[in-house]
């Protein structure tokens, strides 16, 4: 029996999550966050879905809701239950240890990014002439929220823009692109 916490504010969709896999979904939507995105994904059974939307836009607001219903949903839950934690956010590491230490099995599933979205935003930047394509790093990062619909993921889009410059795709000299492909 598995639950599942998601940090939608940090993956931006759950079109790669299988919803179907799991007794219990708990959603955490950013402020700014107006709809969940679940893709082309189509479940025969219902889902047994709780979204928790948060009204204030703060610093770790959302990752702070997370902790606090990870601790609730511990206490309540029998042993038997596995977490699962969906973000691509390093910091539940020592959370999630310390619930391990604690007994209850727990996992942290990331890497969000997925090569098919950095892969499709190449094909996209690669079919545009290098004069036409963004030039400022704030044109760059709103080229992939539209290009990727990761539009108020402001988390995911830098993770793309990441992942850009990590493959040697794109040279950042302060606000200006350069472009490698």
């Amino acid at each position: 029996m598995k639950w599942v916490f998601i940090d939608y504010e940090n993956i931006g969709s759950m079109e790669k999550i299988d919803l179907s896999q799991y007794e219990k979904v708990i959603v955490f939507l950013g402020a700014k966050q107006p709809k969940l995105d679940f893709g082309t994904s189509k479940y025969e059974a219902p889902i047994n879905l709780t979204v928790i939307q948060i009204k204030d836009t703060r610093p770790n607001n959302l990752d702070f809701h997370l902790a606090y219903y990870l601790g609730k949903y511990d206490h309540e839950a029998g042993k038997d239950v596995t977490f699962e934690v969906v973000t691509n956010d390093n910091g539940f590491a020592p959370l999630i240890s310390h619930l391990q230490s604690n007994g209850r099995s727990c996992k942290h599933i990331n890497n969000f990014i997925t090569q098919d979205s950095t892969q499709k935003l190449l094909t996209v930047l690669k079919k545009s002439p290098k004069e036409k394509r963004p030039k400022t790093l704030a044109s760059l990062k709103n080229h992939i929220a539209v290009c990727l619909k990761l539009q108020n993921n402001e988390i995911a889009v830098q993770g793309q823009v990441n992942k850009l410059v990590q493959e040697k795709k794109v040279i950042l000299n302060g606000e200006s692109v350069e472009y490698q492909c």
